[in-house]
């Protein structure tokens, strides 16, 4: 299969050169399988060779759609049409990304079957010239109903000059509108609005003075807020993109969020979606397929100490958040700190140094890797991302389970003075977090090592942990539960911390080893019982449902439901629920968790067995037997006898 070759674009004069070579050559089409990028399927075009160099030249498409993963699921398919011109895309091109499902109905047009289909579409339309975009671009994503138009959920429209904005553009979902204006360059200039089509009191407007924003207005809910941003007169300017750089800029500066500013949103949105063109563009030649909207703002240069000093401070942050990492996510060392207070005050200390240190230092480091720290006065930018001033070299953290705290303090902490508000100082303090937890590392390293022991039992704690972390989800999100389903709940806690708790004090790796799958089996049961437990008040209102009949009154003259084998009922909800609920609270063990969860499960299912069955000698049973352990064998049984 012929492969088109990533080289597309060169020098001036190179260019020409390919040009006289490629003039008058002949243009071939292929017609078969293509990956471009993330995309695979089945593309026709047309090229030429040079220099053993496939070219586009001339019609290009590639597509993709499965008639059978449509039917059987959902199918995710893909258009791509368009021009090259001597391996640059020029003219008319669309982009077709698409995600259905089908209710599998079919009908017959003529003399073909058609499927009607629903899920999202988006298209990207417009004009390129040497792969930038040029005149008016729209790209629209469209909510499918039975293969039409339900609604349009996000519309851009956007005027280009070669690759410039320029006038006025629009961008919009179903609820709201952006609209702005370009000068000729480029740049952002004037009002930028927003507002919402539903909420029409929602009003967000950016001003813009020759690319510079000065202020946003933000009318929400009735409550208006005047945000100044770039009003402070500084020795230099730079004009860069409106990209996710510029956005983090903003985000650093007035703590503008993405869920408050409908701005941010759209613009978000709009750029994923051309960068999805962009991407496929720069696997079939260079391409620069971008908004291009242009912005300026302050500018500190950094001289060539501040550039190598946040080499530094990146370098450390990162050596120090892989040693967090493996600390802070052993799965044997979230085992052994539950009776180990030497291991939970150095875990806790970890901890500590991620939250105070580590986590501001990420903001710093993604600023770096966006570009937009020179954008920056470094003083404010410190006093952003430690508000309450820098962590001290002592650190505070919880030692025991009663919440007694130690200070943790590298040996050499009076070497580091990290006060001053400097790269240099940050620096500091990211050598500071490093070596402390370099320090922690290796007081932990007896707890840490002893690999092949670890090897064998790694595995099974990260599953131990996984397990305990479910349970406890499902126990935390227990609401409108009285208080015998509760105390039952938190006994299954109780049994999964004991469970664990014995676990960690055991010192023999075979020892360990096997009663680490017991505890395994235990965690599952005890998942599966809470799911039980829960469900229990639906059980009921499901068999009280069931065993209700709609019966004619004669003298209301009406229709009434009534309770029918009321013995029944009582017996399940007045006897063996409780039993079950007691049992757990009072009885539990990792040996009968199984066997609760399984007798739950069969009585409820025997109890709807029964609903049509001859059960008059049962409740005849039923009438004189009020123990929970007769009464459920009676239930078991009589379900088993009628199956049979």
């Amino acid at each position: 299969m012929i492969q088109p070759s990533k080289k597309r674009l060169f020098p001036v004069f190179l260019f020409l050169m390919l040009s006289l070579q490629t003039f008058g050559q002949e243009r071939k089409t292929y017609e078969g399988p293509l990956k471009v990028g993330p995309y695979s399927g089945k593309a026709v075009y047309q090229f030429v060779i040079s220099d053993l160099d496939t070219i586009f030249d001339g019609d290009f498409q590639l597509q993709q759609s499965n008639l059978e993963t449509l039917v059987e699921n959902e199918d995710t398919s893909f258009r791509f049409s368009g021009k090259f011109d001597k391996g640059i895309a020029n003219g008319p091109w669309e982009f077709e990304f698409g995600e259905y499902k089908t209710n599998s109905q079919s009908q017959v047009v003529g003399y073909e079957y058609r499927v009607l289909v629903s899920g999202v579409q988006e298209i990207g339309e417009g004009n390129l010239i040497d792969g930038k975009p040029d005149g008016n671009w729209n790209y629209t994503i469209n909510q499918i109903k039975d293969s039409e138009v339900e609604k349009i959920i996000f519309k851009s429209t956007i005027s280009f000059d070669k690759g410039v904005p320029r006038q006025n553009f629009q961008i919009e979902n179903d609820s709201s509108v952006l609209v702005g204006r370009f000068l000729r360059d480029g740049l952002a200039h004037d009002e930028w609005s927003y507002y919402g089509t539903e909420a029409v009191e929602d009003i967000e407007d950016w001003f813009f003075e020759d690319g510079l924003l000065r202020t946003i207005k933000i009318k929400s809910e009735g409550k208006s807020q005047d945000i100044n941003v770039f009003t402070k007169s500084v020795a230099s300017y730079k004009t860069v993109q409106l990209n996710e750089g510029y956005i983090a800029l903003l985000q650093s500066l007035i703590h503008l969020q993405s869920r408050e500013s409908q701005t941010v949103r759209l613009l978000d949105q709009n750029m994923d979606y051309y960068q999805k063109v962009n991407t496929v563009l720069n696997h079939l030649g260079t391409s620069d397929f971008k908004p291009n909207m242009k912005v300026r703002v302050p500018y500190f240069p950094l001289d060539s100490l501040q550039n190598k000093t946040l080499d530094k401070i990146v370098s450390e942050y990162k050596d120090a958040s892989k040693m967090s990492s493996t600390i802070l996510e052993n799965s044997h060392l979230n085992i052994v700190k539950r009776t180990d207070p030497e291991a939970l005050f150095y875990y806790n200390a970890a901890q500590k140094i991620n939250n105070d240190f580590l986590i501001p230092l990420s903001t710093l480091v993604a600023h770096k890797e966006l570009e937009i720290v020179q954008y920056q006065e470094i003083p404010l930018l410190l006093e952003r991302l430690w508000p309450n001033g820098k962590p001290s070299t002592d650190i505070l953290a919880v030692a025991d389970e009663e919440g007694n705290t130690r200070t943790f303090r590298l040996p050499s902490s009076e070497e580091f003075e990290y006060e001053s508000n400097d790269l240099l100082a940050v620096e500091a303090l990211a050598t500071y977090a490093k070596m402390s937890l370099e320090y922690i590392k290796g007081s932990l390293a007896s707890r840490l090592s002893n690999e092949e022991q670890l090897q064998m039992l790694n595995g099974l704690e990260e599953e131990l942990i996984e397990l305990n972390n479910d349970l406890e989800q499902k126990l935390d999100s227990v609401s409108g539960l009285s208080s015998e389903y509760t105390n039952a709940l938190k006994q299954l806690k109780h049994l999964a911390d004991s469970s664990l708790t014995h676990y960690a004090d055991v010192k023999n790796p075979q020892e360990k080893l096997e009663y680490g799958k017991g505890a395994k089996a235990c965690l599952v049961q005890l998942s599966e019982l809470a799911t039980g437990i829960k469900e229990l008040p639906n059980r009921i209102e499901v068999v009280e449902k069931e065993y209700t009949d709609a019966v004619w009154n004669p003298f209301m003259a009406n229709v009434m439901e009534e309770e029918v084998k009321k013995r029944i009922v009582s017996a399940y909800r007045d006897i063996l629920i409780p039993y079950f609920l007691n049992t757990a609270t009072e009885e539990l063990t990792c040996d009968n968790t199984g066997t609760l969860n399984d007798q739950m499960m069969k009585t409820h299912q025997s109890i709807l067995d029964l609903r049509n069955k001859d059960t008059r000698k049962l409740e005849r049973k039923l009438r004189r037997e009020k123990r929970p352990t007769e009464v459920l064998a009676l239930i078991l049984e009589q379900s088993t006898t009628q199956n049979q």
